[in-house]
């Protein structure tokens, strides 16, 4: 069986002229046909990343759970047996001697009291800046509760700007 390639393309020219009897509703229906296949597979390809999206934020969302359940299963008292630790020590004090002694001044925005907390806002702290104020707030006895932290780049290195809620150990 030979296949007449002359006449077969033909055949194609006058279908893509629309010549032949039905051509044009082939034609038209072949271009549906691709502009649906088009279509689903789009719709795939966001399903896809959709799903590969939400399997990103179901790992760290694990990770977060099972760091969280390793916080809470620290007892306050294993803590408190760590370090000598004074339950009625004034954090709004024990702040300022370390503000002081650390010489951070102008880059202390915020101090304001919250109950036994305090809400602190501190700007441009290097990274040995910024351990270094948990460890002497952590020597004398008070702890951040919370801590939001962002970072800038300066040069080659980083600076810190931290809202925090610190608060006597317990």
């Amino acid at each position: 069986m030979a296949i007449n390639i002359e006449s077969t393309l033909n055949n194609a020219k006058s279908i893509l002229r629309g010549e032949a009897t039905g051509s044009v509703k082939f034609l038209i229906v072949a271009l549906l046909m691709l502009g649906i296949w088009v279509g689903v597979s789009t719709v795939q390809g966001w399903i896809r990343q959709a799903q590969t999206n939400l399997n990103t934020q179901q790992g760290r969302w694990h990770t977060l759970l099972i760091l969280a359940n390793e916080y809470n299963s620290i007892s306050p008292s294993q803590a408190s047996r760590n370090s000598n630790v004074n339950p009625n020590v004034d954090v709004a004090t024990v702040f300022a001697q370390v503000s002081e002694r650390m010489r951070l001044g102008s880059r202390v925005n915020r101090i304001t009291p919250d109950g036994r907390n305090q809400s602190i806002e501190i700007n441009r702290l290097y990274a040995e800046e910024l351990a270094d104020l948990q460890r002497q707030l952590a020597s004398r006895g008070v702890r951040f509760i919370a801590l939001e932290l962002r970072g800038l780049p300066a040069g080659n290195e980083r600076l810190f700007t931290i809202s925090a809620i610190i608060g006597p150990m317990s």
